[in-house]
Parts: C-alpha cells; structure tokens; sequence
C-alpha cells in the first residue's frame, strides 16, 4: 500500500530557513512538490491557479504588483491569499507589500521571507518536497549493497534472507536494512530502499537473536539508503519445478511503477547463496552494460551448428 504524505510547514520552514512575517493559527501541511510563483494571478488570472502548492513571489513578481493600482493590488492579494494555500514566500529580501498583510490578516495565512534569490529558493523547496513526499512503499525482505549494486532479497519468512545478508557483511559487502524495507520512488525511474529509523542497522538471525551490524563491524557494514537494481527472490527448492538455467529471459517486477529486474533463486542445503547473490550481482550490472553471457552462448551455439551443417 502506498502512503500518502505529507511535510509539516514547520519542518519546511526550519529547512529553508525563512522568516514568519506572519503565521497561520492553525497546523498547515504540504502535499504538493511542486512550487509556483504568483505571476498571472498578479494580472488578475486565476483560472488555473494552483492553491496547493507553495506560493513565491520575485522580484519580478514584486516589481510588477508595484505598478499596479491600489484598488488592483488589494483585490489581486485578496484572492490570491482568500485560497487555502500553505503560504506565501517573498524573496530577494523585498519588502512584503500592505496588501498581503492585510488579505494574510483576514483570512489567517502564513507569510513568510528570505534573502535568497527566487531561483535557489525554487531549486531547494523542489528537492526538499520531492524528497519528503516521494510515494512510499515498504517491502518485508533485506537491502544489501553487493558492489555497488542494490540486491532486495524477498522470500518468505524463515528461508534465511538475513542470514545470506550477514554472510555478504563478513565478505565486505553493506547491509541497507533488513525485515521492513521502505522503497522510496525517486524519479521516474529510480527507486531508493531504507530502513526504518527505529531499526536502522539492525540484523535478526534466528538462534542468536538481534545483533547490531555497526557495532560488530564498524560503520563501514552499512549504509542508509541504496538504489535497488535487482531483485532477488528465494523460494524453496522444488523437484517438480523447472528453473531457468540459462537466463535469456529477463524477469521484471513493477514497484511503483518502476519496473525492476528479478530473479528466484531455489534455496536448499549445500546451495552457497552468497556467492550466488554476488555472480547476480555482477551479471545484472553486465546486462545494464549490453552485455548477455546467454546470448553469447546461444550466437556461439547457432555459428557452430550453422558451419557443421555446411561442412555436411
């Protein structure tokens, strides 16, 4: 299930660090990423006006409200700040104009300021948002970075996904989390796992218990968040099902909409599944590269049945 978010505009503002001009009496939230900067409602348009998201004003905005009329000025501040927007943000310093004030009064909105330029402010307010309201999913399974290569390992409950993960921390690679993954859509086509704040850097090996991976190997075991390229699901080993043994198919899973490469792997004594999340590893990122050892194989193949045939 995808969450919906949401910012506090407290956090925002801490983030950003503006100056309160003026403050709202009641709790405001974000859930728009996007910003928008009041030029056409300056003109009087507001057919389109976007009242979700995050208002600026420039300084080109700002120049152009000063030729405004009185009349003009108090009626286009009016209806821009009688919507239900989060608040309204003066950059470049510039002073707030009357107007704002007196709407921001009548109808409890939030007004604040900053120095910055209206670009920066933009560039910073874009990355914050999309970062803090990112579509969330969480995934129960282990987040390991193989050489540089984020590996999700699912399976059901049991099968040994932690403890293929602890053996890949003693071969040097990194644990992102383990149990609850939460998956983060980034762009489109980019996906970030990480572990939950409350059990960040925490393994559970059944028999031992809980073990912290930071403290038993150092802060180089682990690392807070990863792209996933590749998921790996293990399933127990089934003498009645067919397994692919040559790999020109590639499998995908769609999450959030981000269509990632899968595998299953078969689980069953004596199978070394660490080194085989490693050759995984390396091949997904050969195939990323163009490079398919099992088309290889079958172009080899079909040369060398094609020139026996004409030696016949």
């Amino acid at each position: 299930m995808v969450k919906k978010k949401y910012v506090q505009l407290d956090d925002f503002i801490s983030y950003m660090k503006l100056e309160v001009i003026r403050k709202s009496s009641t709790v405001k939230t974000i859930d728009s990423y996007e910003t928008h900067k009041v030029g056409l409602e300056m003109a009087g348009y507001f057919e389109y006006f976007p009242e979700e998201r995050i208002q600026l004003i420039g300084m080109t905005e700002h120049s152009f409200f000063q030729l405004v009329s009185k009349e003009d000025r108090l009626k286009r501040a009016d209806e821009i700040m009688k919507a239900p927007i989060p608040c309204l943000v003066i950059c470049r310093g510039n002073e707030v104009p009357e107007e704002f004030i007196i709407a921001a009064e009548k109808y409890d909105r939030t007004i604040l300021t900053t120095p910055e330029n209206t670009s920066i402010v933009l560039r910073k307010a874009i990355e914050y948002l999309n970062r803090k309201l990112a579509k969330t999913i969480v995934k129960h399974g282990v987040l390991v970075d193989i050489n540089g290569v984020g590996t999700l390992i699912l399976g059901k409950s049991g099968i040994g996904k932690s403890e293929v993960a602890l053996e890949l921390i003693k071969r040097g690679h990194r644990l992102v989390g383990d149990d609850a993954i939460e998956i983060i859509k980034v762009g489109e086509d980019t996906l970030i796992g990480q572990a939950p704040e409350l059990i960040k850097n925490f393994l559970e090996i059944r028999g031992i218990g809980i073990i912290n991976i930071a403290k038993l190997f150092g802060m180089v075991a682990i690392k807070d968040s990863m792209e996933i390229d590749l998921i790996v699901n293990f399933e127990h080993w089934d003498p009645q099902t067919i397994y692919d043994r040559l790999g020109l198919d590639q499998n995908y899973e769609s999450i959030l909409g981000v269509e990632i490469p899968i595998i299953k792997i078969p689980v069953k004594p004596g199978r070394n599944l660490a080194i085989l999340l490693e050759t995984a590893a390396v091949d997904i990122r050969q195939k990323k590269q163009g490079y398919y050892a099992a088309l290889e194989l079958d172009e080899k193949t079909r040369a060398y049945t094609a020139r026996k045939n004409d030696e016949l």
